[in-house]
């Protein structure tokens, strides 16, 4: 895969790694819930199962106090009062503006691949980067196939002008890893994100963790 290439473009998660989703995520769902008389659980509990997608987490909300027909409901409902307000309680990690600030003084592109939908990913994307400086935004719906297929980095790769050898890929589930390697590029695991107490990241074959978003800019400058 060439080890030895120097990142010349990064491409971030969205959930769990660009940005902590999961305030406005909780929020809604547990709107949704109280609408269907059933009562909200802690938004730690939601946290190692975000990666997931919202589906996972009504389910882990709901766990079996409801029948599938009203799961489906809930689930309808938690996307539709997420999708109205995606961004009032969602910022970008501590760290990654300030990375995200080096990455555009060192002329290197960045963008994003994510599975959420455009219809949540594009606006909250315009609120966490009002100035547009993401190089793309691939979103769950943006090809035939998400994560952990290659073809969303693939394709990010494209609209960035960039080859997947030269670019790096950060996310916080084991789908992002098996994604990047599919596509032939490196990889980075956010230790800070949505990751469950029995998930082992470092059996992931990433080619690096981090505990912060700027220890990404360290591994950057050693290879």
């Amino acid at each position: 895969m060439g080890e030895a290439l120097p990142p010349r473009a990064v491409l971030f998660d969205l959930d769990g790694t660009l940005a902590d989703t999961l305030p406005d995520l909780s929020h809604a769902l547990s709107q949704a819930m109280t609408e269907h008389n059933i009562a909200p659980i802690p938004a730690t509990v939601l946290r190692p199962v975000v990666s997931r997608g919202a589906r996972a987490m009504a389910a882990q909300a709901c766990g079996n106090q409801v029948d599938p027909s009203t799961l489906e409901q809930i689930l309808a409902r938690f996307l539709a009062l997420y999708g109205a307000d995606v961004a009032r309680h969602t910022q970008l990690f501590d760290g990654m503006q300030a990375l995200l600030d080096e990455l555009q003084r060192r002329a290197i592109p960045w963008g994003v691949v994510t599975n959420k939908r455009r219809a949540y990913s594009e606006p909250l994307m315009n609120s966490l980067d009002p100035r547009g400086r993401a190089a793309c935004i691939v979103s769950g719906d943006s090809t035939a196939n998400a994560k952990p297929h290659p073809q969303p980095l693939l394709h990010a790769c494209k609209l960035m002008g960039s080859a997947p050898r030269h670019c790096v890929y950060v996310g916080d589930a084991e789908n992002d890893v098996l994604a990047a390697r599919r596509a032939g590029m490196r990889s980075v695991v956010a230790l800070y994100g949505y990751i469950a107490p029995e998930d082992n990241p470092r059996d992931w074959r990433a080619n690096a963790t981090i505990d912060a978003p700027h220890e990404l800019l360290v591994w950057i400058d050693r290879h």
